[in-house]
C-alpha cells in the first residue's frame, strides 16, 4: 500500500491507494473516469479518440506511463521541471490542476467535478491499470506487417498490390491499430510461432471485416467478406519447432476488430493479437445491465453494435434509448426498453461490439446531417471515415444529465439535443440549434432510404419509422432520388446567423 501526502495551503490530505490490480476497484474507477468527464480529454484506447483531447493536447493514458518521469510546467507557461507520474502527481493533478501542467498541453486542465478520497482510490487503480503492456505476450518471432489502403468487399490479391507501409513489429503482437485509418485499409502480418511438442493445434480467428489465417503456407481459417465481428476455428497438426503464421485482414467501414488465439499441447492457450477472440457465447454475454437511475439519463461510451467505434449510447428513464455516432454526427439507432449490458466491455479485456438490450431497434441513416450543397441537385457528401467539414466538439449535460451534443459545421456551431417522449406511441424529438454561422443556409439530411413516402403530415421511412418536423416554417422538404436511393432534405435558412428546428422520430409498427 502506498500513501500520497499532498499539502494545499494548511490542508493536509492523505490518500491511501489500494492495490492497483483489484478488479472491483478498477471497474469502479473506469465508471468514474466516464462520469467525472476524464474521458472527454484523456485518450485511453488507440482507436477511441477523446473528443476534447485533440484541441487541448491532453496527455494520453496509453503505453507505459505510470512511474515514469514527464516534463511539466509549474503553472501554465512556467518553468519546466520533471515530475514522476505516481499517486501523488495524479492526486495533485485533480485537486490542483494548475500546479503542474503537462508540457505538451495547450491549456490547463479545467477543474473536474469533486472527487472524494474513495473515488480517488478507484481512479488511481483504473488509470494505473492502463499503464504498461496489455494483452498478448508477444510470442510471434520476427513479426512483420504490410499495410494497404483501398476499399474491398473481400480480401484482395495482395501479391498484385503495393503496400503503403511495411515494417517489423518489435513486441511480436498482431495489432490492426498500426493503421492510422479506421476504414478502408488492409494488413498482412507474418511471423514465426514456436511449439514445443508435436500435436494438433486449434486456432481461433475473429474479425470485423474479413480475415484469413495460413500456417506454413496452408489456409487454416477463412473468415472473409464484410461482416460484424465473427469468430471461426480451424486446426492444424504441427511438429515441434517453428512455423510461419500469416494473417491477412481488411476493414471496409464501421467497426474494426482482429483477434487470434491458439491452443495445443505444451502451450495451453496463447493470445497472438492485441485484441482477444470472443468466446462462442460472447455476443450474448450478460450480467451487468446498465439502466438509468434517480430520474437521470445514463451514458455508455464504448463499442456499440450498429454504430462506428465512436458511438455514444444514452439511456433515458422513459425507457427510450439512442446511440449518437460521433463519426457522422447522426443518431445511429433508437430503441425501446432496456438500455445495454456492460458485461462484454466491463469483464475481461472487453473487446467487440455490444448490441442494444431492448427491442424495436430503429437503425437510422449513416450519412452526415448537414452540408453546404451548391444546389438542390448536388450529391450528398459520402463519408469515408468521418463527416466532411464537420468537427465533433463533445457534449454538455443539461437537466437530468441529458447530453447536448456539440459539433461545428464549417463556421456554424450546432447543438444537437434529443428528448424522449413517453406514452402509448413513444417517440424522440431531436432539437437542432445552429449559431455563429457565416452562411445564409445549410442543407439538412432528415432521412435516406430505399423507401420514403409522404404520410400523415410527415414521411414514412422504410418499414418502421415515421418522421415529422414540428413547428417547421422553412421551405417545403425536398424528396429526391440520388445515388440509387431516396433522400429527404430540408433547406435551413440561417436568419441573422442562426436557426432552430426539430425533427420527431416515431415508431410506426402498425
Amino acid at each position: 500500500m502506498k500513501t500520497g501526502l499532498i499539502i494545499f495551503g494548511m490542508v493536509i490530505c492523505v490518500i491511501a491507494s489500494s492495490a492497483a490490480d483489484d478488479p472491483a476497484l478498477i471497474t469502479k474507477g473506469e465508471q468514474l473516469f466516464l462520469t467525472k468527464v476524464c474521458a472527454t480529454c484523456h485518450q485511453v484506447k488507440p482507436d477511441q479518440i477523446a473528443p476534447a483531447g485533440i484541441a487541448m493536447k491532453a496527455p494520453k493514458f496509453i503505453g507505459d506511463f505510470w512511474g515514469k518521469e514527464r516534463d511539466v510546467t509549474l503553472g501554465f507557461g512556467g518553468p519546466v521541471k520533471k515530475a514522476m507520474f505516481d499517486d501523488a502527481y495524479f492526486i495533485e493533478s485533480i485537486r490542483n490542476p494548475i500546479a503542474k501542467i503537462a508540457k505538451e498541453a495547450a491549456a490547463p486542465m479545467p477543474p473536474p467535478p469533486q472527487v472524494d478520497d474513495n473515488e480517488m482510490k478507484a481512479l488511481i487503480a483504473y488509470v494505473k491499470s492502463l499503464s504498461g503492456s496489455k494483452g498478448a505476450k508477444g510470442v510471434l518471432k520476427d513479426l512483420t506487417y504490410k499495410l494497404y489502403e483501398g476499399s474491398w468487399t473481400k480480401l484482395p490479391d495482395f501479391s498484385s498490390l503495393t503496400p503503403k507501409q511495411s515494417g517489423a513489429i518489435a513486441d511480436g503482437v498482431i495489432d490492426q491499430n498500426i493503421s492510422k485509418r479506421r476504414d478502408g485499409f488492409a494488413l498482412v502480418f507474418e511471423g514465426k510461432l514456436t511449439v514445443p511438442k508435436e500435436g494438433t493445434f486449434t486456432f481461433r480467428l475473429g474479425s470485423d471485416d474479413g480475415s484469413r489465417l495460413e500456417v506454413n503456407g496452408k489456409e487454416i481459417i477463412s473468415n472473409d467478406g464484410i461482416h460484424a465481428e465473427t469468430e471461426k476455428e480451424g486446426s492444424a497438426k504441427l511438429p515441434a519447432g517453428e512455423h510461419v503464421v500469416r494473417v491477412s485482414y481488411f476493414e471496409q467501414a464501421g467497426g474494426e476488430h482482429l483477434g487470434l488465439s491458439v491452443r495445443g499441447p505444451g502451450i495451453g492457450q496463447l493470445q497472438l493479437a492485441r485484441e482477444s477472440v470472443a468466446t462462442k457465447s460472447a455476443s450474448t454475454q450478460t450480467g451487468i445491465p446498465i439502466e438509468p437511475a434517480n430520474g437521470e439519463a445514463v451514458i455508455y461510451r464504448n463499442f456499440i453494435e450498429g454504430a462506428s467505434p465512436r458511438g455514444i449510447g444514452v439511456g433515458y428513464p422513459e425507457k427510450l434509448n439512442l446511440c449518437f455516432d460521433a463519426n457522422t454526427m447522426q443518431l445511429a439507432m433508437l430503441w425501446q426498453g432496456s438500455f445495454i449490458d456492460g458485461a462484454r466491455h466491463w469483464s475481461g479485456r472487453g473487446t467487440g461490439f455490444q448490441p442494444p438490450s431492448g427491442f424495436y431497434v430503429l437503425k437510422l441513416t449513416k450519412e452526415q446531417p448537414f452540408a453546404a450543397l451548391q444546389n438542390a441537385e448536388a450529391p450528398w457528401p459520402k463519408i469515408k471515415v468521418r463527416a466532411e467539414n464537420i468537427q465533433f466538439r463533445g457534449y454538455r449535460l443539461a437537466e437530468q444529465r441529458r447530453p447536448v451534443f456539440q459539433y461545428d459545421v464549417g463556421k456554424a456551431r450546432v447543438e444537437d439535443y434529443s428528448a424522449p417522449v413517453a406514452g402509448e406511441k413513444p417517440s424522440f424529438i431531436r432539437q437542432l440549434t445552429i449559431t455563429d454561422s457565416g452562411s445564409e443556409s445549410l442543407w439538412y439530411l432528415a432521412a435516406a432510404d430505399g423507401s420514403i413516402v409522404a404520410k400523415a403530415g410527415g414521411y414514412k421511412i422504410g418499414k418502421d419509422l415515421h418522421i415529422t418536423f414540428p413547428g417547421w416554417t422553412g421551405p417545403a422538404p425536398l424528396l429526391r432520388e440520388s445515388a440509387g436511393r431516396k433522400e429527404l432534405l430540408l433547406l435551413v435558412p440561417l436568419k441573422e446567423g442562426g436557426a432552430k428546428f426539430s425533427q420527431q422520430y416515431h415508431w410506426d409498427l402498425e
